[in-house]
């Protein structure tokens, strides 16, 4: 039996953007599990070890693996987008809000062990707990695995509509959940496909999404809206607002 490794992570973060490499992606994933089964919650500082990172990571085979530690732990310090977020000091709703991962993050030896110093972010700290909704993710053997940020963002994504036979996306929704610039060539539904096609199909191999499929449509095509196949098995629906974003919204009201 593979190994399995499980975190849990709220749906606010799951349906939310971000710019992050695969790796930084990857470390983030790491820093979850650490505190999760650790209870780690109440420490202002978090060690874990070089060792752990890299296993996790899926960096054994990897000779640069310190470099992509500390190149993924930069990039944490930049801010991930969130929509219709509630938050939990203010007891409001933001339709958008920003926020950090990490506030200090650095290498140093414990006990002639080599391990990362980080200082996550209180407020996204608190959203790391296991409280309200979220997705039960599984880094090895699935989600580590990915070879791309787009695949194993959208994994994610679609993972936390595991319950739904069908999932429409539009276009701009798509192209802000994958932090793709609206400028890029992706702004074409053509190469949109293309991308989104070559992500499936890798999730469809690697992963427990084993029946997921992009549904072709003239209809579709002319709305800009890309339906996925989640589960065959649901007879549930995922209703297009649900995968419409507040940002997209704030947009056309302003």
């Amino acid at each position: 039996m593979k190994q399995k490794i499980t975190i849990h992570k709220k749906n606010e973060i799951v349906r939310g953007t971000d710019d992050y490499t695969l790796m930084a992606k990857r470390a983030l994933n790491t820093i979850y599990w650490a505190i999760q089964k650790h209870d780690l919650y109440s420490h202002e500082y978090i060690s874990i070890r070089f060792s752990t990172m890299r296993e996790i990571m899926n960096l054994k085979k990897d000779n640069r693996y310190v470099e992509i530690i500390q190149n993924g732990l930069e990039e944490l310090s930049k801010p991930m987008q969130l929509n219709n977020f509630y938050h939990p000091v203010h007891k409001e709703n933001f339709q958008w809000f920003s926020c950090a991962v990490l506030d200090e993050a650095g290498f140093k030896k414990i006990d002639n062990e080599w391990v990362v110093h980080i200082r996550v972010n209180p407020l996204f700290k608190h959203l790391m707990q296991v409280k309200g909704n979220f997705t039960p993710l599984e880094l090895l053997p699935y989600l580590h695995k990915f070879r791309t940020k787009y695949a194993t963002k959208l994994y994610e994504y679609l993972i936390s509509f595991k319950g739904y036979r069908y999932l429409n996306i539009t276009q701009p929704h798509l192209m802000q959940l994958l932090s793709l610039k609206e400028d890029s060539k992706y702004k074409y539904m053509s190469d949109l496909t293309v991308l989104l096609e070559r992500q499936i199909n890798e999730i469809s191999k690697k992963s427990d999404l084993t029946e997921i499929k992009l549904i072709k449509s003239k209809s579709l095509t002319k709305d800009k809206t890309f339906r996925i196949r989640i589960n065959p098995k649901s007879k549930k629906d995922a209703d297009k607002l649900e995968a419409y974003t507040a940002l997209e919204g704030l947009i056309k009201r302003f």
